[in-house]
This record gives structure tokens, sequence and C-alpha cells, in this order.
């Protein structure tokens, strides 16, 4: 894979480097692209302005564009944007990694200024409103509908509740308060929220725990926490913000059962999120943190992939054309997060001294049936075993699906000399009995002699691997 040529947007640039993501300047607007970790939806593609340019999208007006595969969208000169984010890579083209998307400061300082019709939303460059804010034009709400009354129509409202104001915490905790307003029935399996966070190197597996969610359609209040998914996604740092952070991990929260969702249904979630050893998170670094309770537009709602409410961070998004390879290990072909893997037959695994093992126990968090199905089974790999996974030279990033059935089950992966982080085994989560478990990555990982090679220091359960192709 060669050099993705990104227009006027990164003309400064004139060697690649990897990861490659050193975009220079401001940009305005947002990618849509596929996650790393365990899939999950797409971002949204959202115009800006000024001096930008877009790689799979048209150059009209200031509207928001489809959630794209692998599209990278910027702002036009003037007041322009860009319309849908497009497949890269298609038709001979090299794989174009999407600009992480940086807003100005103004975005955040709580005014309504700089040509914003809201607070810190609307206009030409801010995203657009999430809320009931003023609007001159449809493209100044993220719901596309600007009232008579100049007065953005919002799909949903949403109220964020710190539980833990604390400057560090070991399980950051926060509650929502959401109601759909929107006149479009929708399915609880088109809906999923996230929130952002910076990992920190603690160690995995990292989860959302004490999940709870309590839907009211209006004439009863029903418990579906047992629906609920939670799943932890990290990418690669992406650059400082506005708010001066950096953002590389979000926790989404999915349904697993569909439920009919009308005009008023209302929300309650508990969430907590937690590392594998107890370690404390730095809170204040969160991107959708913060002690105050309201209408936190720093977490995200999607529905049907789509952006509902919110502003996403400046994420380091993998295009879907960067996907290399993936295994399932000990187990057969399937599709996950919607990148299919090898069976373990396939793939061109040396193994040694590896134990194959097959798990029953329940899945700490509960995961979707294609996760479930390659943590079922995988192979056991203590000091001194090893695995060489024949695939061509280059640099990828790199993942590995762990699991833990007891305590005893702590290790850490080396993956073609890369240090993975430590990974403490635990069979616990809330209470509940059965197997903790996490994909864990990205590391950047430089394969030469055609192997990537896997040692381990301790005891770790693998069930799968996959790989991203770095940007040349």
């Amino acid at each position: 894979m060669v050099c993705a040529a990104v227009f006027a947007l990164v003309a400064s640039l004139n060697n690649c480097t990897f990861p490659d993501y050193g975009f220079p300047g401001t940009v305005a607007g947002s990618s849509g692209a596929s996650a790393g970790g365990n899939g999950g939806s797409g971002g949204t593609a959202v115009a800006g302005s000024g001096g930008g340019a877009a790689i799979g999208g048209g150059t009209g007006g200031t509207d928001i564009g489809d959630a794209g595969a692998a599209g990278m969208v910027g702002g036009s000169a003037g007041e322009g944007a860009a319309g849908e984010a497009g497949a890269a890579g298609s038709g001979g083209e090299p794989c174009a990694f999407p600009a992480p998307v940086v807003y100005p400061k103004h975005c955040f300082d709580k005014n309504a200024a700089d040509g914003e019709s809201g607070v810190d939303c609307g206009g030409g460059v801010c995203a657009p409103c999430s809320s009931n804010q003023a609007c001159t034009q449809a493209s100044d709400c993220l719901s596309q509908e600007c009232a008579a009354n100049n007065t953005c129509v919002p799909v949903i409202s949403l109220q964020y509740t710190p539980i833990d104001t604390g400057a560090t915490s070991p399980t950051p905790k926060f509650k929502l308060n959401i109601t759909y307003l929107d006149t479009t029935v929708m399915s609880l399996t088109e809906l999923t929220i996230r929130y952002y966070y910076n990992h920190k190197s603690v160690t995995e597996p990292v989860s959302g725990v004490h999940s709870q969610t309590t839907i009211d359609p209006g004439n009863m209040q029903l418990d579906i926490s047992t629906e609920m998914l939670t799943t932890v996604h990290r990418l690669p740092m992406g650059p400082v913000d506005a708010k001066g952070l950096t953002t590389d991990s979000y926790l989404e929260i999915a349904f697993a059962v569909s439920r009919t969702v009308t005009t008023g249904t209302k929300f309650v979630i508990n969430q907590d999120l937690m590392a594998g050893n107890g370690d404390s998170f730095d809170q204040n670094s969160h991107y959708s943190f913060t002690n105050v309770t309201g209408a936190n537009t720093a977490l995200t709602v999607y529905r049907k992939g789509q952006r509902i409410w919110g502003v996403e961070p400046p994420m380091a998004l993998f295009p879907e054309c960067a996907f290399s390879r993936g295994v399932n290990i000990n187990g057969p072909a399937l599709t996950v997060g919607g990148e299919s893997l090898l069976a373990e037959s396939q793939a061109g695994l040396t193994l040694v001294g590896t134990t194959p093992y097959s798990n029953t126990n329940k899945l700490l968090p509960t995961a979707d049936t294609p996760t479930t199905t390659l943590l079922g089974t995988g192979r056991t790999l203590s000091t001194p075993d090893s695995i060489a996974w024949s695939v061509p030279n280059g640099k990828y990033w790199a993942y590995a699906w762990l699991t833990s059935f007891a305590t005893a089950d702590s290790g850490t992966l080396t993956l073609s000399g890369k240090l993975a982080d430590k990974f403490y085994g635990t069979s616990s989560l809330s209470g509940a009995s059965g197997a903790r478990w996490n994909v864990i990555g990205p590391y950047q990982v430089d394969v030469t002699g055609k192997s990537l090679q896997l040692t381990v220091d301790g005891n770790v359960h693998l069930g799968g691997m996959k790989l991203y192709e770095a940007a040349q």
C-alpha cells in the first residue's frame, strides 16, 4: 500500500510516516470510517469550511454527508463542504486514511459567536447543533431541520450526570437520561451510544460494567439491562483537540433485542468503566467526562450508524480498505464486526506448544453472536509457547481477542517484538461468574520474514487476531 495523497488538506506533508496521522492545520468537519476494536457503527461525515478538500464525495453546500466506509471529508474554500464520504481504494486508487477532525477552539468556549448559529454549534465551521438551538438553515442542525422559529428540531434530548466526579477513578460512572423526540419509528437495535476516553495504558481487559437500562415507551417502565451490549474500542491516538485532550478509545453501548422506539420513549442508562487490575482512569483526560450535570454533547448517539447527537473527538480512524486479514484461532471462518476472518486451517499458522481450548462460560460483558462464537474456541499460550502467522512483510496495526476463565489467566503477548498491554485474568464481573474478555490493541508491528511472531510472558487464551495495513 502506498502513501495516500490527501490533496490540499495535507499538501505540506512530503513524507508519510508510521502511523500516518500527522495531519497539519485545523479541519472543520468529520469523517466516516470503520472503527477499530470490535467493529461498531461508523461515524458521520459532516461538512466544514476553510481550505480543505474531499475524497469520495461532492463539493456542494454544507450538507451532512452519509456515514462512509473510508471517506474523508474536509471543508472547501469559503462556505463549502463535502457530501458523501465514499469508499477509498476503489478503482486502483491508494487507500486513503481519513484526517482526524479538529474543530476550532471557539466551538467549545460556551459562547455563540464566530459565525455560530447556536452556542458552540452551527454556522460555517462548528458541528451542527444537537439540541434546540438557534439556526438560520437546515445545515446548522444535526437533524437537518430548522423550524420556522429559527430553532433546530432535535432528534433526541440527552441529560448526562457524572456519578464519580473525582479526577481519577477505578470505575468512571455516569447516568444518561435520553428521550427520543423524532417522529420516525426506529428499532432499539439501531441505537448506539459512545463515551470517549483516553486509555492511558491501564491494564486489560477494559470493560463496561454495572450496565443498567430502563425504557419507558409511555405506559410502563421496563428493565432491559440484560439486552445491553457494551464493547470497548481502541484506535491509534488522535491529535490534540481544541480542549487540549487526546483520544484513542470509546465505550459503545448497544442493544441486542429489537424493540420499537417511538416519539416520547425515555431511557435511563447507568454505566461504569473498569480496567483489568483495578487501575484508576484519569477522568480529566476523557473527552466525554465533565463533573457538571447537563446536556453533554461530548457523548455521541447514533441511529443506524448516523449521528443524531453530539460531537465526536478527532479520532485516528481506520478505513475499510486498511483491513488486511484476520484469523479465528482454533475455529472456522466467520465475520466479526463486518470483517471476514479466516479459519485457523486457512491462515498459515505454525503452532509451537499451544493448547486448544473450548469455552462454554458466559462472556463478561455479554458479546454479540459472532464475537461469542469467536471466543468460544481458541488456543492457550503459556511461556514458552509461540505462534507464527504467515503474512506479507509490511507495517501493520494488530489486534488480539483475549479471554480469561480464572485469575491465573494473566499474561502479556509480544507481537513481532511489540509488547502488548498486560491482560489480567479474572472470572467475575459485577458479581457474575464467567469469562472476562476484550479485543486488545492496536499495536504497531513491523513484519519481516513474512511472519508475525506471537510469544507470551505468562498465560493467555487467544481467540483471534486481525491486522490493518498502516498508511505508507
